[in-house]
C-alpha cells in the first residue's frame, strides 16, 4: 500500500493540529498544539463580536466579520466531528486498507486501479492546501497592501489587521500590533488547517471506496463461467457481491458521519458568497479586492471537490450495473444467471452522499456556485 501513496497528505495534514490520524485514541496526539490553535480561533470570536456590536449600522464591517465568523464556525465543526467520529473514521480507513491489501494480494492486476484513484486523491489535496495556503499568505499581506496604498495616498501610515475587530487595546502601538497581528495568523491558521484536515480526509475516503468499487466491477468483468463447476462459479460471483455490498455499506457510513458537515459547508458558503459579494461591491476596485477573490474562490474550490467526490462514488457505484452486463453472463450457470438479475437491479441504485436535505454532488455546486456568481455580479453592476 506504500506505493499508492494511501492518505500520505493527509497524515501529515493531521500532524499539523497535532492530531494522529492512525489511532483512535489521543495516546499519540500533540494536544497542547490542538489546544493552542483551537484557543487562537474561538477565542477570536470575542472581537469580532465586539466590533459588531459597536458597528451595526455599518453594513460592510458587519459583513466582514460574519465571514470571519462562519469561518471559525465551520472549522469549530469540523473539530468536533473528527474528535467525535474519530473511531468512525479510524475504523473506516482500517478497513478499507485492509480490503485494499487483500485485494492486492489475490488480483495483483488491480493495483492500477488503487494507485489511480491514490494518485487522484494526493494530487486534488496537495492542490486544495496549496489554494487555502495561499489564502492564508493573502490574509497576511492584505494589511501591508492597505497600509502601502494609505501610505501612497495620504502620506500617513495607519496599522490594519487582516481581520475586522475591536480590541480592547490600542492596536495602533507597534508593540501591542505585533502580537495581535500574530494572534489574527493564528487564528487563520487555526481554521484552515483544520478545514484542509477534515476535507483531505473526506476526499482520502472517497477516492478508496472508489478503488474497491473499481476493483468489484474489474474482477465481475474478469470472472470466468465455469460450466463444469457452478458451484464454484457462483461462489466466485457471490465473492464479488460481497465486496461490493461491503463497498456500500462504507459509503453508507461515510455518508452518515458526514451528513452534519455536509449541510454545514454548504449552507455557510452560500452565506459566506453573500457577505463577500458585498464586500467586492464596497471595495471594488481598490487592490484589496484580490484577496476577496481568492476568498472566493477558495469557497469554490472547497464546494466543488466535496461535489466531485460525491459524483465519483455514485457514479463508481453506478458503474457496477455496466460490469455486470459486460461480464461473460452468457456462458454463466443457470444458479448465476438467478443471481445476476437480482444484482443487476440492486445496481440500479447508486451509492449517494448526502447533507440532509440534498445530495452532494455537480448538480449542485453548479446550482450554488451559478447563484453566487450570479449576486456577485449584480452587486458589482
Amino acid at each position: 500500500m506504500d506505493k499508492t501513496c494511501f492518505l500520505r497528505v493527509q497524515l501529515v495534514v493531521f500532524r499539523l493540529i497535532g492530531f494522529d490520524l492512525c489511532e483512535n485514541t489521543n495516546i499519540n496526539d500533540r494536544r497542547s498544539i490542538t489546544l493552542f490553535l483551537i484557543g487562537c480561533m474561538c477565542a477570536f470570536n470575542l472581537p469580532l463580536y465586539c466590533n459588531m456590536h459597536s458597528n451595526l449600522s455599518n453594513v460592510s464591517i458587519i459583513s466582514d466579520a460574519l465571514s470571519s465568523f462562519l469561518a471559525v464556525v465551520i472549522t469549530a465543526l469540523k473539530y468536533g466531528m473528527f474528535v467525535y467520529y474519530r473511531k468512525e473514521f479510524v475504523g473506516l480507513i482500517n478497513r478499507i486498507r485492509y480490503m485494499l491489501e487483500q485485494e492486492l494480494a489475490a488480483q495483483p492486476a488491480v493495483a492500477g486501479i488503487v494507485e489511480k484513484e491514490n494518485r487522484s486523491d494526493q494530487k486534488l489535496s496537495r492542490t486544495y492546501i496549496w489554494c487555502f495556503f495561499s489564502a492564508v499568505a493573502f490574509v497576511a499581506i492584505k494589511p501591508m497592501i492597505i497600509m502601502v496604498g494609505t501610505k501612497l495616498r495620504t502620506g500617513s501610515t495607519t496599522l490594519v489587521l487582516p481581520h475586522s475587530a475591536k480590541y480592547p487595546w490600542n492596536v495602533q502601538l507597534i508593540w501591542l500590533y505585533v502580537p495581535t497581528y500574530a494572534w489574527n495568523i493564528l487564528a487563520s491558521y487555526g481554521a484552515v488547517a483544520m478545514s484542509l484536515a477534515m476535507d483531505t480526509l473526506f476526499y482520502a475516503l472517497s477516492y478508496n471506496l472508489c478503488a474497491l468499487f473499481g476493483i468489484a466491477q474489474h474482477r465481475m468483468r474478469h470472472l470466468a463461467a465455469q460450466r463444469e463447476a457452478p458451484q464454484l462459479e457462483l461462489q466466485a460471483f457471490v465473492e464479488v457481491l460481497q465486496l461490493q455490498k461491503d463497498t456500500l455499506a462504507m459509503v453508507k457510513q461515510l455518508s452518515v458521519n458526514m451528513q452534519p458537515l455536509l449541510f454545514m459547508q454548504f449552507l455557510i458558503t452560500a452565506l459566506q458568497l453573500c457577505f463577500v459579494g458585498f464586500q467586492l461591491a464596497d471595495l471594488f476596485p481598490s487592490p484589496v479586492c484580490l484577496y476577496f477573490i481568492f476568498f472566493v474562490g477558495s469557497l469554490l474550490i472547497a464546494l466543488y471537490n466535496y461535489s466531485k467526490c460525491g459524483e465519483h462514488l455514485k457514479q463508481s457505484s453506478a458503474g457496477f450495473a455496466d460490469a455486470l452486463y459486460d461480464s461473460n453472463w452468457v456462458d454463466f450457470s443457470l444458479s448465476t444467471k438467478r443471481a445476476l438479475v437480482v444484482a443487476i437491479m440492486r445496481a440500479q441504485q447508486p451509492s449517494q452522499i448526502k447533507g440532509y436535505v440534498f445530495e452532494a454532488n455537480m448538480a449542485v455546486f453548479l446550482a450554488v456556485s451559478a447563484a453566487g456568481s450570479t449576486l456577485c455580479i449584480r452587486i458589482l453592476i
